[in-house]
């Protein structure tokens, strides 16, 4: 006699052994990490006395992720992930305990070279864990829960955001080697998590090796011929910019109301909170509203809230819009990531990050310094509507799209 056969659901993520210790080491990781995002660029102007040359060290950092995303994708996919992540969550350490030996060991121009050359190491370091991490979650999750753990990653970040700066500047305050001490203690707690996982992290992987461009070549292929996902690469370029311009458009403002740089401090704080409440709020609209629905909602907020950077200059109200580009980036981001994860084959999710991370970051590297002349030769209210007029085109883009408004997030 046939018996009807009920699907198994799946394990809580909460009960998720593989997945919790990936969670926990990622979320003890990035608070140190944000110890020394917040402390290096104070360490560089306190050893040079020059704004640019700490500039120069974060461009370094930056650098990685324009210049080897593609093929650092194709080798992620290519070489075991576990390994991936424990050999750079090692690394990580190593070079950040490093910052206090060059300090120690060195002196004048030397010193400067090797903490130059620590950030870059850092930033291509940084790129084949990130890209490792985010494919090893899609694996270690379930396609149902996938959305509820990008939530929780983003958690992560806006608690990492919110707290860090603060511990870096405590840390700092008591000793300038204190924070990068404490990302290398971080670190150690992220490698005995990786180390207490027991699964691999990826599907078994094909024997034949092709050359390493024809595998960057396959990732490009599959991307461009899925179009939502192509879709979703397009608007995050472009909504990612308007959040760095959220930051220089703020930083403007208080330049010219002369407002103290405590409330500024606030403002930014306000942002955390903002990134919090969305994905606070993600559980319950990713239940009522549709992927490409919600997504429609998000940019309406962006198109609403966005000009009024243009008219306010008391430190309240640019909180609360801050606040609330915050809160409507988080959610749409957490929308983006799940279904990208979800449709993304085990295999590829190396390199299709890595397509996502160099566009990203070079429309970031370009459109920040034009959003920097932009500011200051033409001003606020001018630089608010180019980029406003932009958020219309790709939100008309979104509804006109037949593709983007009937997507729905996978759940099988």
């Amino acid at each position: 006699m046939d018996k009807d056969i009920i699907p198994q659901q799946p394990v809580s993520l909460w009960r998720n052994r593989d997945y919790l210790l990936l969670w926990l080491g990622q979320a003890v990781s990035s608070l140190g990490t944000s110890c020394t995002q917040f402390a290096f660029p104070l360490l560089i102007v306190g050893l040079t006395r020059s704004i640019a040359a700490a500039g120069l060290a974060y461009s370094l950092g930056q650098l990685p992720y324009v210049l080897l995303s593609l093929p650092a994708g194709a080798l992620v996919d290519r070489w075991p992930r576990k390994r991936v992540m424990l050999l750079c969550t090692f690394c990580l350490m190593v070079c950040v305990a490093s910052i206090p030996l060059a300090l120690f060991l060195t002196s004048g121009p030397l010193r400067l070279l090797l903490l130059y050359a620590i950030a870059f190491g850092l930033g291509a370091i940084s790129l084949f864990d990130e890209l490792a991490q985010s494919a090893a979650r899609a694996w270690i999750v379930p396609k149902s829960q996938l959305p509820t753990a990008v939530a929780q990653n983003e958690l992560i970040v806006g608690s990492s955001a919110l707290v860090g700066p603060a511990l870096g500047s405590l840390l700092f305050s008591i000793s300038r080697l204190l924070p990068f001490v404490t990302d290398a203690l971080s670190s150690l707690i992220l490698l005995s998590s990786l180390l207490s996982i027991r699964s691999p992290m990826q599907d078994e992987r094909r024997t034949e090796r092709h050359h390493l461009l024809l595998e960057v070549r396959e990732g490009l292929t599959w991307l461009w011929v899925h179009e939502v996902v192509r879709s979703i690469l397009l608007i995050s370029s472009y909504v990612n910019l308007t959040i760095t311009a959220s930051v220089l458009l703020v930083l403007a403002i208080v330049q010219q109301q002369h407002i103290p740089s405590v409330l500024y401090g606030l403002i930014v704080a306000a942002g955390g909170i903002g990134n919090l409440l969305g994905t606070a709020l993600y559980p319950p609209l990713q239940r009522r509203i549709r992927f490409g629905r919600a997504l429609g909602c998000a940019l309406i907020v962006f198109v609403f809230v966005f000009p009024l950077y243009g008219f306010i200059t008391t430190p309240l109200l640019l909180g609360a819009v801050f606040a609330s580009i915050a809160l409507s980036d988080s959610i749409r981001a957490i929308f983006m990531d799940s279904y990208r994860f979800a449709v993304v084959p085990d295999a590829l999710q190396g390199r299709v990050s890595s397509i996502y991370r160099l566009t990203l970051f070079s429309v970031l590297t370009i459109g920040s310094s034009a959003l920097g002349l932009s500011l200051e030769h033409l001003g606020v209210l001018p630089t608010v509507g180019i980029l406003w007029s932009g958020l219309l085109l790709i939100t008309g883009f979104l509804f006109l799209s037949r593709h983007m408004r009937q997507a729905t997030l996978p759940q099988a």
